[in-house]
């Protein structure tokens, strides 16, 4: 391959998304920018159109995400946290910063999927998309710089030689995670991954399977253990943004010492005014190196634009390329490590790649051409470059169903006393926390901290060490925060119930969100168009309230029988804006103006929905029987509607309502017909 294949990172997964529906995601970044990656980067997962407007595409994503049968999750390193201008998370993902005595370094992407349609038995076919890149999940990382990726796609029931270094991979993030830490993407993951099968084999035909790597032996014991004897005397192209500051390169020359490369290449990064961002004495030792030089990759593939006056952008790929000519063969390691010792070593860096063959129908070549122009000036820059030089080992964890807030310090040594604030707005005072153990939280600390919630989920730590560090608040029992969009109307909720696709449903927040689109980015390109109403009939309107209900006991049912209850509790006691508790508070609001018969059946809608879903899933009923409770005492709190149509009907009408309730309330079941 001599030729650099280059697809934008979003472009290339909503390809693979196509005729696929998400089913749970584990993602692994260093570096973090949670308001980016909800905006930019998680609609790549998703195979349904979404709105320019950024509030409006939240909003989308917050229906798309509940109606996933699993979870997505992201690891990042604590210390990788990004604070840039998109804000703060808001979804339902799962945030989880790990703490590591190097960086947390692996970029991964893991996507469990299935088809859209059904195959001959009716089964919905399931495969793991398993991606290595380069890139965090940052602005930078995913629009700005160069970086590489590679994509694997395991088949359910696959043999895979991906299978045993993948397990234990995941099995050592979740080990690496605070205790008591929910992991049901990963689980997910696993479980899929169980019912594959280990490929023993290195290579079929001569040509080598792909490979993972995930940092339990240093690269360079890897490597030579699977491609020393193929690549002897190869050539060497390395690609890496990031050195170590030091007078040798001691990565590279392992790898020489390893491979006896006929001629190497290196990167070497510079500034857009000619700096060399390495340390001036390794730059020179690595000249000295005899049939090693200095290389540059081609001006087209660096420039940001077409126009020859366009700034180069920053290279922060990490690609190891091994080939030969004759014969002609080309075996890449792409991933997340840099060519620096806590990259390379055992016990360094927590690192991640694919080793992998290429296609070569033509002989293969360089990317890079030698670098004549020799740099005036030398900077260093650090792994850690774009990263904060702050951080704090306090987690924060907060339950929307509990209305509990707590604590973790992860840590050795206890906490000193430390005091959280929003934007120079203080929350409370924490600590001093015991180590490695969850600690729950005042009342009016965790009252401060929902409140925060419904603008930002990032908070100042001040109290350990001399400047202020931020943290992401983790949420749970997201099916009780309040939602992004509020402002439906009882009307509005029962024509949503009664949309059967997903594109149905995204169209109609996108129209009835548009009030929201200016506080947002992208609200220039929405537009402003009133929904036609339907003919206004008390039939119309009772087959309305039927319909809705019906369709929303469908999915409710559906859910529980696929073992989905997540979903099941987003629509029956969540606090989302289709959400049957939701529902009722608009009654509440309209009590005085809603037409009385109408609240009067639509609560009788809800009671009967509740009796039936109670009867027929006790088990799923019992688990929920606090949130059970609260509904139940919204219907008693309702019932000034029932008496309002007492008082405009006279105390005879209390006759017929009892029996109505009666009769309304036990379904009918239907005749089965007789064969005479």
């Amino acid at each position: 391959m001599t030729e650099i294949p280059h697809e934008a990172l979003s472009d290339h997964f909503q390809l693979r998304m196509e005729g696929r529906r998400l089913r749970s995601a584990v993602l692994m970044t260093y570096q973090f920018d949670p308001g980016f990656f909800e905006q930019e980067v998680l609609p790549a997962f998703f195979d349904i159109g979404l709105s320019h407007a950024s509030t409006v595409r939240l909003l989308q994503l917050e229906d798309a995400i509940r109606d996933l049968a699993g979870e997505i999750a992201v690891y990042y390193d604590a210390g990788g946290l990004v604070v840039g201008d998109a804000g703060s998370a808001k979804l339902d993902v799962r945030y989880i910063p790990i703490q590591h005595n190097a960086i947390f370094h692996p970029k991964n992407v893991l996507l469990l999927v299935e088809d859209e349609e059904a195959d001959e038995d009716g089964f919905h076919p399931l495969t793991l998309l398993v991606a290595c890149l380069s890139a965090n999940l940052t602005r930078s990382g995913w629009w700005e710089n160069i970086e590489c990726c590679h994509v694997e796609e395991i088949a359910e029931g696959d043999k895979t030689r991906l299978k045993d270094r993948l397990t234990k991979f995941l099995q050592s993030i979740k080990r690496r995670s605070p205790d008591q830490t929910s992991h049901a993407a990963i689980d997910d993951v696993l479980a899929f991954l169980r019912a594959s099968e280990q490929r023993k084999q290195r290579s079929i035909g001569g040509e080598l399977l792909p490979h993972f790597y995930q940092g339990r032996q240093s690269l360079p014991d890897f490597l030579s253990g699977h491609i020393r004897n193929q690549m002897q005397g190869c050539y060497l192209e390395i690609i890496s943004p990031y050195f170590d500051d030091a007078e040798q390169c001691q990565p590279l020359n392992e790898l020489i010492s390893l491979f006896d490369p006929k001629e190497v290449r290196v990167f070497l990064p510079r500034s857009g005014a000619g700096e060399a961002f390495v340390r001036k004495e390794l730059f020179e030792s690595v000249d000295e190196l005899p049939n090693v030089h200095w290389s540059h990759l081609p001006k087209d593939i660096m420039r940001r634009g077409s126009r020859e006056e366009a700034g180069v952008r920053f290279v922060h790929a990490k690609i190891y390329r091994f080939f030969t000519q004759s014969p002609k063969r080309e075996i890449c390691f792409l991933g997340s490590p840099n060519l620096t010792r806590s990259a390379h070593q055992k016990g360094g860096n927590l690192e991640s790649g694919f080793l992998l063959e290429v296609p070569t129908p033509r002989r293969p070549y360089f990317w890079l051409s030698p670098d004549s122009k020799t740099p005036m000036e030398f900077v260093v820059r650090g792994e850690d470059e774009g990263a904060s030089d702050v951080s704090s080992p306090l987690n924060l964890r907060y339950n929307w169903d509990t209305e509990k807030a707590s604590a973790f310090w992860d840590h050795k040594a206890p906490s000193p006393e430390l005091r959280i604030a929003d934007r120079n707005v203080a929350i409370g005072k924490i600590g001093p926390l015991a180590p490695r153990e969850w600690t729950e939280l005042e009342e009016g600390v965790a009252s401060a901290i929902a409140s925060s919630l419904r603008n930002t989920s990032l908070v100042e730590v001040h109290g350990d060490g001399d400047k202020s560090a931020f943290v992401l608040i983790q949420e749970e029992g997201m099916s009780h925060k309040p939602s992004l969009l509020l402002q439906l109307s009882t009307a509005d909720i029962l024509r949503y119930w009664s949309l059967l696709s997903a594109e149905q449903r995204a169209a109609f927040i996108e129209t009835r969100a548009t009030v929201l689109a200016g506080t947002g980015t992208g609200d220039d390109l929405v537009v402003r168009a009133k929904i036609a109403l339907d003919n206004d009939t008390l039939f119309d309107r009772f087959a309305g309230f039927f319909h809705a209900f019906g369709c929303l006991e469908r999915a409710v049912r559906k859910s529980l029988e696929e073992g989905q209850p997540k979903q099941a509790s987003y629509r029956l006691f969540g606090r989302k804006y289709d959400s049957l508790g939701t529902l009722l508070d608009r009654i509440s609001a309209q009590r005085e103006t809603l037409d009385a018969v109408d609240g009067y059946v639509i609560l009788m809608c809800c009671k009967q929905l509740c009796t039936e879903i109670a009867k027929d899933y006790p088990e799923y009923w019992s688990k929920q029987a606090e949130n059970a409770m609260k509904l139940s005492g919204r219907f008693t709190e309702l019932e000034s509607v029932r008496d309002r149509l007492l008082k405009d009907n006279g105390d005879d009408f209390g006759e017929f309502l009892s029996w109505f309730d009666k009769w309304f309330l036990k379904r009918a079941k239907p005749v089965e017909a007789s064969d005479g």
